[in-house]
């Protein structure tokens, strides 16, 4: 139990960091994000334990790079996706450098999600050499997400 309440309190972290580093609801800037891509004014990338937040540009210029992407769609209201970001942090750990693991708000993001064609939270993207090449819905626990990294970027067994 003194572990699933340690998850819980990493969840909570990171929730506390996304509300204080975005605007207030309501405000234009939030408004406006939910139409066009984010060009707002507070810092682009905000760090959530090891996963980065993009926005659309940041992602665009995070697919580009020759480094394998691990990318959480989720929003904040979805609980399945706050328990999973501290196993995610888990996953960037075990790996390194050798992948990068970002996190889209599908809320805020909704051009970019409908765009990677996201119908369910939380959704992981596997994004290898500019391309998507697997797509998983739902919570995972590290374990697995981790497996589902040997597979698709580094030629390790198909999960079961």
């Amino acid at each position: 139990w003194q572990s699933i309440l340690a998850d819980d309190m990493l969840a909570l972290t990171s929730l506390v960091a996304i509300a204080f580093a975005r605007p207030m609801a309501g405000s234009a800037g939030l408004a406006a994000s939910r139409v066009l891509p984010w060009t707002g004014t507070y810092s682009q990338v905000v760090m959530l334990g090891k996963a980065e937040e993009l926005d659309t540009d940041g992602f665009s210029k995070a697919a580009q790079e020759s480094t394998p992407l691990v990318v959480d769609v989720y929003a904040h209201w979805c609980g399945p996706c706050q328990l999973m970001a501290p196993q995610l942090d888990l996953v960037a750990d075990e790996f390194g450098d050798r992948i990068r693991v970002v996190k889209i708000d599908a809320d805020r993001e909704e051009p970019l999600a409908a765009y990677l064609k996201v119908q369910g939270l939380p959704t992981l993207l596997f994004i290898k050499e500019k391309t998507v090449i697997g797509r998983l819905e739902g919570a995972m626990m590290k374990d697995e997400i981790s497996r589902y990294v040997e597979h698709f970027f580094f030629d390790g067994p198909k999960p079961e």
